[in-house]
């Protein structure tokens, strides 16, 4: 089956968004067809849901990092290694088997390092960060996972688009030997806007948005013209 990202409108600021519900390798490799090379973060889902352009759930360029009796850490960005097209892969085929996908542990520690060395900055301007609490709890707008995965939206997504709380649904691991990676899950606000880090099924045709930013739109407008 042949997936297609499917343009669905424009955020002013943000850029061109785009949409395709996809096993995770199809949808990279779709939004990579329109020069998008990565699934859209979480505070940008929250600026198109503000927009009031879509209020579907989406998968974000947020993945959760586990070990046992360790804290799980959250990276995004480039330190994502679920935006690499080979780690996607693994990592549907692992959920495939109903399974979680595993790493080196090494994995681990190199997130970790980059959790410490950033750990005085502000939540914002992070490319990783420990979860504070083990398990599943509720997010408030005063969480530092909040204004991590939402950045300047977290106020206005939090009192626009929600009752007052975000759960967050935490992952886990079994070895201290094996890392567990796994991508964050955006519920949509009917449903509580829920961050799921351990939530499966990347092997499904479940949404995701794509954002094409302003610059990169006329770039790939001029390469298709040969300019």
């Amino acid at each position: 089956m042949t997936y297609e990202a499917r343009r669905i409108g424009r955020v002013e600021g943000l850029g061109e968004i785009y949409q395709v519900a996809a096993p995770l390798d199809e949808q990279l490799a779709a939004f990579a067809k329109v020069g998008i090379g990565s699934l859209a973060e979480p505070d940008e889902v929250a600026r198109i849901r503000l927009a009031n352009l879509s209020n579907d759930s989406s998968r974000t360029n947020v993945a959760s990092i586990a070990v046992r009796d360790k804290k799980t850490i959250l990276v995004r960005g480039a330190l994502n290694p679920l935006r690499n097209p080979i780690m996607a892969a693994a990592a549907v085929m692992a959920h495939r088997k109903g399974d979680h996908f595993e790493m080196n542990s090494k994995i681990y520690e190199a997130a970790e390092a980059v959790a410490k060395e950033q750990d005085g900055m502000a939540p914002e301007d992070r490319d990783a960060i420990f979860v504070s609490q083990k398990g599943d709890f509720n997010l408030t707008p005063k969480h530092d996972e909040s204004r991590f995965m939402l950045g300047k939206q977290n106020v206005p997504y939090f009192e626009q688009k929600t009752t007052g709380g975000i759960p967050f649904y935490g992952l886990s691991a079994k070895s201290k030997d094996v890392a567990v990676v796994n991508y964050t899950w955006f519920d949509d606000p009917q449903c509580g806007s829920m961050l799921d880090c351990r939530y499966g099924d990347l092997d499904y045709d479940s949404h995701a948005f794509g954002v094409l930013r302003s610059g990169e739109a006329e770039l790939l407008e001029r390469m298709r013209r040969g300019n």
